[in-house]
């Protein structure tokens, strides 16, 4: 997936989400990397660079991942993002890090093309989240592992993903609810600095 590096599998991603117009997002372990902060970016991208084979283009993949994000101003683009409170909690980056992603997140939630919801510990799953997983309108789901990415294009299992992220989504918490559960989280996390 990143033999050629991780700028061009960021550059990949952008190609798909500029012919999409209703992108969906489960993250169970990671903040989507449409709305990840500069810094939360470089850390997730950061951490295996060694152990996945990956040239050393850090900075042009950050950059790359930066410029993804110009599409959630676009006009005539809907998204719905669904994650785990235990992906806003891992601490997969330094403290300053995460307090300043929560605070993204926050903001981002306000926007009218992004709809955002956790699913807070407290509530019953419907299905295990397994993992992460991007459905691009009806037609395409990506799946990805430690090396390697799944592009899932079966109708039958587009459908099933389909269903998934649903049930996933019924169970979020949304606008003003998820606000206050990331500021909870972000709360808990400043108490620790």
């Amino acid at each position: 997936m990143f033999r050629a590096g991780q700028r061009a599998y960021q550059e990949l991603r952008t190609e798909i989400e500029a012919e999409t117009t209703f992108t969906r997002n489960f993250e169970n372990v990671f903040v989507s990397g449409l709305l990840q902060t500069p810094e939360y970016a470089r850390s997730r991208l950061g951490e295996g660079l060694a152990d996945i084979g990956a040239s050393d283009d850090l900075d042009d993949a950050v950059a790359a991942r930066m410029h993804r994000q110009q599409v959630l101003y676009q006009a005539g683009r809907t998204f719905h993002f669904v994650v785990t409170e235990a992906a806003l909690r891992y601490r997969l980056c330094p403290a300053e890090v995460m307090a300043g992603q929560l605070d993204r997140l926050v903001s981002v939630s306000t926007l009218k093309t992004i709809r955002f919801g956790v699913i807070p510990f407290e509530v019953q799953l419907p299905v295990a989240p397994v993992h992460g997983f991007w459905i691009y309108d009806d037609r395409v789901v990506h799946v990805e592992h430690l090396t390697a990415e799944l592009k899932i294009t079966q109708p039958r299992e587009v459908a099933t993903y389909l269903t998934l992220f649903a049930r996933l989504a019924e169970v979020a918490r949304y606008d003003s609810d998820a606000r206050a559960l990331i500021t909870r989280v972000l709360t808990d996390l400043v108490a620790t600095m």
